[in-house]
């Protein structure tokens, strides 16, 4: 349980920043989804007609952003979630408008408590009188999923928060997802932006629905970051398994202070908010580098991707710790792809942008054909030196200087060129931008070399703790960390290498493939031609030396092309058809490696399609 010392004094808050529910809509979710397409069509016909009007101007990604994002608003549950998916698509849509739809907030009105009291008791198979001393039944948050009520616990009177799944969401959610699914598949039929994988990005948004509307997948992600953030000053609310359930979820109430509400006084009143700090002996730097330190580690080491880390779901506490309260999107990412991200990051922090940008191709799930990697991987670096020399000049906005303005350069340029994206980078890359609304108040000025200094520091110091007992820790510790220069710089290149070999050989495939196609099909047509041609010869001297066939070959309509034929010898008519044939035979054998099926098919329909 939360220690007291470490809550925090309330910070008075007019407004928190949360605001009112969005309206429901009225008329059928069908239409007025059609209508916003409607509206994005709209708008990218007039955009094409008509300059933008600059910043703030009705033809500007930022307009369409912050008109979508209240549509989205509005519509509420799934395409809450189909939005923050679709905010991560930054490597082929506008930064701008990808900037709105991440910020969006799930807000819904509540649903009434006897609703949630009779879930409970159907859930929990008892009165909630018998689990519970007292409970509230007005919500205190509401989202399209669930809603949160207060609770003490009748055993040990602990208060509690009790977070219980609105009724019919399972069914609510499966007609969206019908709908969208349709928008998918005229997506594909029409061959729209092919390599963007639409088909994996709705697989993606299934797979966050099924993670998010069972409870017990986020107790198991609570109890999991429990463990592992203890010893970094981050502290997870205990879940209490014994009431928890598919649609609730009880858990220790934490009494501290929402970040977003920080950042509501901050902007407001400043005064206040700094007198509060001092209060509470908040450092607010200090906290910002526990808050992204922590990220890192979690990553990387760790490997539990938050990716949903927004300023609703962080909670400060005294002496600068951190509290998470909400644990719905962790997941884990793939070893392999872990470590080579890791070894990326590692390129960027030594100034090597070049081995960075070979990392970044290793994962990528495939080269385009006619993509020259020496022109992309140039593109990269020039925008990598670029951010590196923001990075420590004084004045320069967050914006420009924060990891994620790198990451959205280098995913810009990779959209560009059309490669296909790799779906859990993107997912990586959302935690850091879900976190960036609150870096960019604690740590504006961030130097990702210092910060990345500190990470590595403690790694090594993480790492002689689990090699060495503290006797012998000492006197290892200098062996060990020249020993560890050398072997990882080999790894490094062993892996960037056979990867970058098997991507260009897939790349290589897949051109020999296209040009086998091509053969295959000129191969078929020669074979169709050869046979005709053969035909038409052993007619003609069957016609000319025996008379065979004379009158009705009159009667065809080739009968010209029969007449044109010169008139040779016997013996040279029969070394033209044993050429005839001996060149029909060798087609047949090229055609049968490269697997045309045969004599007499259409090979721009047969064999190009195998």
């Amino acid at each position: 349980m939360l220690k007291k010392k470490l809550i925090p004094t309330p910070l008075v808050v007019h407004s928190t920043g949360k605001g009112r529910p969005p309206k429901p809509i009225k008329r059928s979710r069908v239409f007025y989804i059609f209508g916003m397409v409607l509206r994005v069509v709209w708008f990218l016909a007039m955009r094409r007609l008509r300059r933008p009007a600059g910043p703030g101007g009705k033809y500007t990604y930022e307009a369409l952003g912050r008109s979508i994002t209240a549509s989205f608003e509005r519509l509420g549950g799934l395409w809450i979630k189909a939005a923050q998916i679709i905010a991560m698509r930054r490597d082929i849509l506008p930064k701008e408008f990808c900037d709105h739809l991440s910020r969006l907030h799930d807000r819904a009105h509540g649903f009434p408590g006897a609703v949630a009291c009779k879930i409970i008791e159907e859930d929990l198979g008892r009165p909630i009188d018998e689990v519970f001393k007292h409970f509230e039944t007005e919500p205190i948050a509401a989202a399209s999923i669930g809603q949160v009520h207060i609770g003490w616990l009748r055993e040990s009177g602990v208060k509690v928060a009790v977070k219980v799944q609105r009724p019919n969401i399972v069914d609510s959610f499966r007609q969206d997802l019908a709908i969208l699914r349709g928008y998918f598949t005229l997506l594909r039929l029409f061959r729209f932006m092919t390599y963007a994988r639409w088909d994996e990005m709705f697989e993606g948004l299934q797979q966050t629905l099924v993670e998010e509307l069972d409870y017990r997948l986020e107790v198991a992600s609570m109890r999991r970051m429990r463990r592992t953030l203890k010893q970094e000053g981050i502290y997870a609310p205990k879940a209490f398994t014994q009431y928890c359930t598919k649609r609730v979820l009880t858990m220790e109430y934490l009494d501290g202070v929402l970040m977003s509400d920080y950042i509501h006084v901050l902007v407001n009143d400043p005064a206040r908010a700094k007198a509060w700090c001092k209060e509470n002996k908040i450092k607010p730097k200090r906290f910002g580098r526990r808050l992204y330190l922590s990220m890192i580690k979690q990553i990387f080491e760790d490997n539990l991707l938050h990716a949903d880390l927004h300023p609703g779901n962080i909670m400060m506490l005294r002496k600068s710790r951190v509290a998470y309260i909400d644990f719905g999107t962790v997941s884990i990412l793939d070893a392999g792809l872990l470590t080579k991200y890791n070894l990326a990051l590692r390129a960027l922090w030594r100034k090597d942008f070049s081995k960075y940008a070979d990392a970044y191709f290793t994962m990528v799930p495939g080269i385009p054909v006619d993509v020259d990697l020496d022109v992309v991987r140039k593109e990269m670096i020039r925008d990598m030196e670029r951010w590196e020399s923001l990075t420590d000049v004084k004045g320069v906005p967050y914006d420009q200087r924060s990891l994620t303005a790198l990451n959205a350069a280098i995913t810009s340029i990779i959209g560009r060129y059309r490669f296909p994206p790799e779906w859990a980078i993107l997912r990586l890359l959302r935690t850091m931008t879900a976190l960036d609304a609150s870096f960019r108040f604690v740590i504006p000025d961030i130097d990702f070399y210092k910060v990345m200094n500190r990470f590595y520091a403690a790694q090594r110091i993480r790492v002689f703790k689990r090699m060495a007992s503290k006797r012998v820790r000492e006197d290892v510790s200098v062996a060990v960390n020249d020993l560890m220069k050398v072997p990882p710089m080999l790894a490094e290149n062993m892996i960037f290498q056979a990867d970058l070999i098997r991507k260009r050989a897939m790349s290589f495939q897949a051109g020999l493939s296209k040009a086998a196609a091509v053969g295959k099909a000129l191969v078929g047509t020669l074979l169709n031609l050869g046979l005709i041609a053969t035909i038409f010869i052993v007619a003609r001297y069957a016609s000319k030396q025996h008379n065979v066939g004379k009158s009705t070959m009159s009667q065809l309509p080739v009968r010209d092309v029969f007449a044109s034929m010169p008139s040779l010898p016997p013996g040279m008519w029969i070394v033209v058809i044993i050429l005839s044939l001996y060149l029909l035979r060798s087609l047949m054998k090229l055609g049968k490696v490269l697997g045309v099926t045969g004599v007499g098919t259409n090979p721009f329909l047969n064999g190009s399609g195998s």
